[in-house]
């Protein structure tokens, strides 16, 4: 039985709003998930916070992971040694010198050797015979603090000088008794110098020359008044001298 166009036309409309009403629902249903998951995605997920325990734990340990590398230590730089300067290698101390006469100068001592000179083909002594130079002295000697020895009859040439500024003089004189305070008669024939009582002034010179005899003692002494007292050393003939000498009296 052929069904009416009205009828065909009404079912054709419910389909239609059906199918429509359907496709919105499933378009609404399948955008609702989509706003959900977008909304979802935007926000960030809160995690609670790790602890360092967690976070250490959680790291992945690889085999091949690099390994932190190692501080190379560095030496400090070496210092050059400095060199100090030496010290000053220690002085000896100087040799003491040797004893001298309490009434002799060093300057006397030094002079031994220029003031004696000796001619043994002639046995002829000459003595340079110096007044002072500081003070009643001879050579630098006072009150006996030196000898002269001579050989045997030797032939004696005495140059005398006074270089002190006081006046003085020379003589030959026993070794024997007191000393006289001026000059007195010689104990060897021509020994002693001009104005023996006056004396002569400073640089004033004379020369006395005369023989010894084999043996004796004798002195060299100041005749000017007062002088004598300590103004006299030691005038010695030995005859076991080979040559004359001169220097500090041998206690």
């Amino acid at each position: 039985m052929p069904i009416p166009l009205s009828t065909r036309f009404t079912t054709f409309l419910v389909a239609g709003a059906a199918g429509i009403a359907g496709a919105s629902c499933n378009k609404s249903s399948n955008e609702s998930p989509r706003i959900e998951t977008a909304a979802a995605a935007a926000a960030p997920a809160q995690q609670p916070p790790a602890s360092a325990d967690t976070i250490t734990s959680a790291k992945p340990q690889s085999a091949e992971s690099p390994q932190p590398e190692t501080t190379r230590a560095v030496k400090p730089a070496r210092k050059k040694p400095v060199a100090e300067p030496a010290a000053p290698a220690p002085q000896p101390a100087p040799a003491p010198e040797p004893a001298q006469p309490a009434d002799s100068t060093p300057a006397a001592i030094a002079g031994q050797e220029k003031w004696l000179s000796y001619d043994a083909a002639t046995n002829t002594v000459t003595f340079e015979l110096i007044g002072g130079p500081h003070g009643f002295q001879f050579n630098g000697y006072a009150g006996g603090g030196a000898t002269l020895t001579l050989p045997s009859k030797a032939n004696v040439v005495i140059n005398f000088t006074n270089k002190d500024g006081t006046p003085h003089s020379a003589e030959i004189i026993s070794g024997e008794g007191p000393l006289p305070n001026a000059g007195v008669d010689p104990a060897i024939p021509r020994a002693y110098t001009s104005q023996l009582l006056q004396g002569l002034p400073q640089e004033g010179g004379d020369v006395m020359r005369f023989q010894v005899p084999e043996s004796g003692t004798y002195r060299i002494f100041c005749g000017v008044p007062g002088h004598g007292v300590s103004m006299w050393i030691w005038m010695k003939v030995d005859p076991s001298a080979k040559a004359p000498s001169f220097g500090p009296t041998k206690t």
